[in-house]
């Protein structure tokens, strides 16, 4: 059982690298439009779509780096048991909160449309979010523990990430395949 997490571990790190290693060839290509450009530089849809899924992995990887590291600092709280679990749990609420309005300001203020990969990562962050809330109730004021329950949480938290990340990669992914198949194109 540890072999097969240690595999599933390093294959979410690889998505996650994937992930960053996005956002920096595309921050590199773009410079600061990205962040800084007026509503001048989202001139056509695919503008709007570079945006957004920019957008949407930066707050994902900044947002996931963030729980990441509240997570480790929380677990380690000399706190009773029922009270960590409601901080952890009320904690984890907090930061996927704080991702929703992120990626909705950014977007306001960039006035960049959401795409489809911004919505679909937004939907799987709102099943975490609605995961939390459950885990909150459930283990943190009922203090019931089903390991049954806990199993598909864990699950679930883990389907959800997977998923957003590989969704994430698919937009620089179709971008690197349209620019290998045009380019050979011209030839």
């Amino acid at each position: 059982m540890n072999e097969i997490l240690a595999y599933v571990d390093w294959i979410f790190r690889a998505l996650f690298s994937l992930v960053v290693l996005f956002l920096i060839v595309i921050f590199w290509e773009r410079k600061f439009s990205l962040f800084f450009g007026g509503k001048s530089s989202l001139k056509t849809k695919a503008d709007h779509t570079l945006h957004s899924c920019f957008l949407t992995a930066l707050c994902t990887v900044v947002f996931f780096i963030i729980g990441n590291i509240l997570s480790d600092h929380i677990i380690t709280l000399p706190m009773e048991k029922i009270a960590l679990r409601r901080f952890f749990y009320f904690l984890g609420m907090v930061n996927l909160t704080f991702f929703f309005v992120s990626l909705f300001l950014l977007h306001a203020i960039r006035q960049c449309g959401f795409s489809s990969i911004a919505r679909s990562v937004s939907y799987l962050m709102f099943i975490e979010l609605s995961l939390y809330l459950i885990q909150l109730v459930v283990r943190g004021y009922l203090d019931i523990s089903y390991s049954l329950l806990n199993s598909f949480v864990a699950a679930s938290f883990f389907i959800c990430n997977i998923s957003a990340f590989i969704i994430l990669i698919s937009y620089p992914t179709k971008l690197l395949l349209d620019k290998k198949h045009f380019g050979l194109g011209n030839r």
